[in-house]
């Protein structure tokens, strides 16, 4: 049988793709000060000054105060920085750290690699763009703002001043720009729901992916995979950047993904009819509180899947053998468990990189044919926790099936022995995206517009893309 992480460096043509210099975490974090070299799939010689490759274009934007916000949308129309431009083999890695065309070739190089990583998982293009209709994506790398978000026809980025007072522009944060192209994965691969079709679930299912999405393009990063099983041992539930989503600094993240929320301390939690979440426990909890039982239960799948793989190989003693271990188990015997990783990571440093590979690429793609399945109407956890063990199930994961729907049920999310499932729907984003462009221009919307069966009326995505409430996108 033919793994599935073989042979991933010749993806899309990657291994002689254009070369960027991308920061792994944020540069001021400690180990993090370099970027690390990485290539993307369209060739050298075909992205031009921006970077801007036909479908997307970095518009680095001079004093933009305020971001996106329908009606007002791309193309941008005020005064702009000089673009980065590539260096005369076609390669974008001689641009200077620091400088301005820096960041827009980072912007530019993540959004572009996350693409590459899932168009693999995917097996075809994301159709998020449409470049014959003359459409073509914005990325722009500083507004002024303390958040990010993507939409139709953007990603955008503000920054941020950390708890150490250090200014974080988010477009060099690749967790941040990999979160939001996440965002334009799922709106490509399922669609839009009805508006009567919502579920504060939808909502919060595409927070919580996007995080997984972040997480798993991380691992792509070859010094990454060294340096994380050096920080924790072996042992991926010590805090680390892998689970520390979003890192600021040496103590603060946007979110943990391995965390112990569960259904129940959310029960209260609901969505308005007008889009607002209501918490009447007072704490202001929202969209991205109610994704975190979610994201906990696909991270330690995730860890289940890399200790089923040092399992296998032999690395950890039968006696100390983790699969299938509860959180509460792996903390208590924390110290002996580490002890023991941290012995054999020096004599089988190899196998740790290995079983770390092999969990990234079966997450990634269980994720990446789970969402081809799923409809976006009246979308639930159960129904995602089903069909990912379906996927499981097909792709090899049998023996670690019961594991994996303990993780879900331990998080309070239920799992039915005969789930109903819709059809998974045509894809609808590139559709959606158009209908707004040809709108602005003032041309019949008929043609362009998404299936009936998605949206209620012409404005459905209008409104429910506004429940992607951005004021706490980046919310603590």
């Amino acid at each position: 049988m033919t793994m599935l992480w073989d042979g991933l460096e010749e993806v899309a043509g990657v291994a002689e793709g254009t070369r960027f210099r991308l920061f792994a975490q944020m540069p001021e974090l400690e180990g993090f000060s370099e970027p690390e070299t990485v290539r993307v799939s369209p060739r050298p010689g075909s992205i031009a000054a921006g970077p801007f490759d036909g479908a997307m274009r970095v518009v680095d934007a001079a004093g933009k105060a305020a971001p996106y916000e329908f009606p007002y949308m791309p193309p941008y129309q005020g005064p702009v920085f000089p673009p980065a431009r590539p260096g005369a083999d076609g390669h974008f890695d001689h641009i200077p750290v620091g400088s301005r065309q820096f960041l827009a070739a980072h912007m530019y190089g993540s959004v572009r690699f996350v693409l590459d990583i899932w168009e693999n998982y995917l097996g075809r293009t994301v159709a998020w763009y449409d470049p014959s209709d003359g459409f073509v994506v914005e990325l722009v790398p500083e507004v002024d703002w303390d958040n990010a978000h993507a939409g139709i026809g953007f990603i955008e980025t503000g920054g941020r001043v950390n708890q150490a007072g250090t200014y974080h522009p988010f477009a060099l944060n690749f967790d941040v720009l990999a979160h939001e192209v996440g965002h334009t994965l799922l709106f490509s691969e399922m669609g839009i729901p009805g508006f009567d079709s919502l579920t504060p679930q939808f909502l919060a299912f595409h927070e919580s992916m996007s995080d997984m999405v972040a997480l798993v393009s991380s691992l792509h990063f070859e010094s990454m995979l060294d340096d994380l099983i050096d920080q924790t041992g072996g042992n991926l539930y010590v805090l680390n950047w892998l689970n520390r989503v979003g890192e600021l600094g040496r103590n603060e993240q946007i979110r943990i993904a391995c965390n112990e929320t569960h259904m129940n301390d959310l029960a209260t939690l609901r969505l308005s009819p007008e889009g607002e979440w209501i918490d009447p426990s007072g704490q202001d909890r929202n969209g991205h509180h109610l994704a975190q039982p979610l994201t906990g239960a696909v991270f330690d799948n995730l860890v289940e899947i890399y200790q089923d793989g040092l399992a296998r190989r032999g690395v950890i003693p039968p006696e100390m053998d983790p699969r299938g271990w509860d959180r509460e188990g792996v903390e208590s015997s924390l110290a002996g468990f580490q002890s023991v990783h941290e012995g054999a990571v020096a004599r089988n440093r190899d196998a740790f990189i290995e079983s770390l590979i092999e969990a990234r690429e079966v997450t990634g793609y269980a994720l990446a044919a789970t969402w081809q399945r799923l409809s976006p109407a009246h979308m639930s956890y159960a129904n995602f926790a089903e069909t990912f063990l379906d996927v499981m199930a097909e792709i090899g994961q049998g023996a670690n099936l019961r594991a994996f729907a303990e993780n879900f049920q331990e998080r309070g999310i239920p799992l039915h022995s005969a789930p109903l499932r819709e059809a998974p729907p045509p894809r609808s984003a590139p559709y959606l995206a158009r209908w707004k462009w040809l709108r602005r221009r003032g041309a019949s919307p008929q043609a362009a517009a998404a299936p009936e069966a998605l949206l209620d009326d012409p404005d459905a995505y209008a409104r429910v893309y506004g429940m992607f409430n951005h004021k706490f996108r980046m919310q603590l």
